[in-house]
């Protein structure tokens, strides 16, 4: 099985917030592929600039791609995909979170996170784990 960190399964485990001990869990089993999607970079950011803590951007972000397999770009399948489940929520889908569900979907992930708009996709179209809320 392959995963994909959504940015809010990210600041849980960055943060020790509620879902970081899965996301830990998945981090250490070495059988488990985890990708990330390069828009995490932004959002990580914001989110550090928010707690007053930006100036540690490069060295937290860079510790951070070294326990993922793999940081994922957007591509022109991607942004297709995304469209397709922007379509298809029954609720809305911010285009950032569409963008990186659909890097799961094309990853062929399993997408964890613990934004409830995600639960808003079809299941048939993205395999996903929803994390507790803080």
């Amino acid at each position: 099985m392959k995963v994909l960190l959504d940015s809010s399964a990210v600041l849980a485990y960055f943060f020790g917030e509620p879902g970081a001990e899965r996301v830990r869990g998945v981090l250490s089993d070495e059988r488990t592929p985890v990708g990330m999607s390069v828009l995490t970079a932004a959002e990580f950011w914001g989110r550090l600039h928010a707690e007053g803590a930006e100036e540690h951007f490069d060295e937290d972000w860079h510790r951070l791609t070294e326990i993922a397999t793999e940081v994922i770009p957007v591509s022109l399948p991607v942004v297709l995909k995304a469209i397709e489940l922007r379509r298809a929520a029954t609720a809305r889908l911010p285009y950032v979170d569409a963008l990186i569900a659909a890097t799961a979907a094309e990853y062929g992930a399993v997408l964890i996170h613990r934004d409830p708009h995600f639960t808003a996709i079809p299941a048939l179209l993205l395999a996903q784990e929803t994390l507790p809320s803080r």
